[in-house]
């Protein structure tokens, strides 16, 4: 074997360790960013299933509230029969709830979590934006993903990824009653003059 021969295969055994050595790293890192990397993909397919609703939507509307303040409103999505508002709660584990009580319980493990019943908030925001498109049709729901379980039921305007309506979804949504669009372009307009002003105290 000659000097240059040596040389030659030196480098590719250098560029082949070079490479495992690469591959590694990489199986290393995803290993441990896996739960990560899998709260990403749940995340990514969450929100395109929102996306999915409606066929066209509003995000982050600033409305007032009634009493000096402002509510900024996640997520309006537009159907042929009525104006959604969607609020999506990355809620886990066991949700213990009821239409009415104060308090909704989030059970993890062994340890659980009060927070204050998300449909109270919704019921406001739906009566300020009812102020903005006086009585067209306007329904709410609470968005949860998969990992948030109900052992004893819920109300019936709690939905997931796989109980939304195949009418909400926007192959379904056209065409769209003409009140209704009235209705969203009020919305539009409003989004716009709002977004124009400055120095505005939101609340959330």
């Amino acid at each position: 074997m000659d000097f240059e021969e040596l040389l030659q295969r030196l480098n590719l055994e250098a560029n082949a360790i070079a490479i495992s050595i690469a591959g590694l790293a990489i199986v290393f890192i995803l290993f441990v960013s896996r739960k990560r990397l899998l709260m990403h993909l749940r995340e990514w397919r969450i929100q395109r299933c929102l996306n999915r609703i409606g066929s066209k939507q509003i995000r982050n509307l600033v409305c007032a509230d009634g009493l000096d303040g402002y509510y900024r409103i996640d997520r309006l999505a537009l159907t042929r029969d009525a104006i959604l508002l969607i609020s999506y709660k990355p809620y886990g584990g066991n949700i213990y709830c009821a239409e009415r009580i104060s308090e909704w319980t989030q059970v993890i493990g062994q340890k659980s979590f009060k927070f204050e019943n998300p449909l109270f908030e919704l019921e406001n925001q739906l009566t300020a934006l009812r102020l903005l498109i006086d009585n067209a049709p306007l329904h709410g729901y609470l968005f949860f993903n998969l990992s948030a379980l109900f052992p004893k039921g819920h109300p019936e305007s709690v939905m997931n990824p796989e109980t939304v309506p195949e009418m909400f979804l926007a192959k379904n949504c056209e065409p769209i009653n003409p009140n209704i669009q009235a209705a969203w372009n009020l919305l539009k307009t409003h989004q716009i003059e709002f977004s124009a002003a400055e120095h505005v105290s939101v609340k959330t």
